[in-house]
């Protein structure tokens, strides 16, 4: 019978364990947070993309406008943030995959595109 030494089995053992656990490899996405910029009544960056699940944050940088962010598109009418004031920040959970088009009510000529992916 052959013996193992002590020191050699319980990292061994561990590997296995965080392995068979899931802890040292895994296969899950993590939700990123895209932060999108409201200044100059632009939204910076003009387009994104992102897959189901992120988050989006949108901050108010300017120093008097505010800003009300929503979307008409197809099924993500939940992309909407109240009114903002300057140095407001507000995120909206992503749920479906598609195209998004995100307006402000205020400054028409404000416009986000945001391509999801699954």
């Amino acid at each position: 019978m052959r013996q193992f030494d002590i020191k050699t089995l319980v990292p061994a053992i561990t590997l296995v364990a965080l392995c068979m656990t899931g802890t040292l490899f895994t296969t899950e996405a993590v939700a990123a947070d895209i932060v999108i910029s409201q200044k100059g009544k632009k939204f910076v960056p003009k387009k994104v993309n992102a897959k189901v699940g992120d988050t989006l944050t949108f901050v108010n940088e300017e120093k008097r406008k505010r800003h009300n962010v929503y979307s008409k598109s197809a099924g993500f009418k939940y992309l909407k943030i109240k009114k903002q004031k300057p140095g407001d920040r507000d995120s909206v959970t992503i749920k479906n995959a598609g195209t998004a088009v995100i307006l402000c009510a205020l400054h028409p000529k404000m416009k986000l595109t945001v391509v999801i992916t699954k």
